[in-house]
């Protein structure tokens, strides 16, 4: 027979999916891989940046102006807790990922 599992296993991983859901979970992307790498880590330095006051509108702000920057203009950025989506855009060019509970959709209209 099996022993249930002490509370130091749980703890430990607790700490591992804790440590797994501060690592950028991309849904979806249609982009070139490197403009997607890219892209990624603009959300991730963004959300390490604003997510402890989560300031929300700050990080989108701040994605957005960077992916106009080294994409050209005319992005589009949410990002929040708890939204859906359907939208027009172009092709190779959006982006859908959850940075822990919080997600993130980057797009060029």
């Amino acid at each position: 027979m099996a022993k249930p599992a002490g509370k130091a296993s749980i703890k430990l991983d607790e700490e591992e999916f804790q440590k797994s859901m501060k690592k950028p979970l991309v849904k979806y992307s249609d982009m070139p891989t490197e403009m997607g790498n890219e892209a990624v880590e603009v959300c991730t330095m963004a959300l390490d940046k604003f997510l402890a006051n989560r300031d929300y509108e700050g990080a989108s702000v701040l994605i957005k102006n960077t992916l106009d920057k080294k994409f050209g203009a005319s992005w589009q950025c949410a990002v929040g807790e708890g939204f859906g989506f359907d939208i027009s855009c172009q092709q190779k060019f959006l982006l859908h990922l959850y940075y822990g509970k919080v997600g993130i959709l980057c797009y060029k209209s």
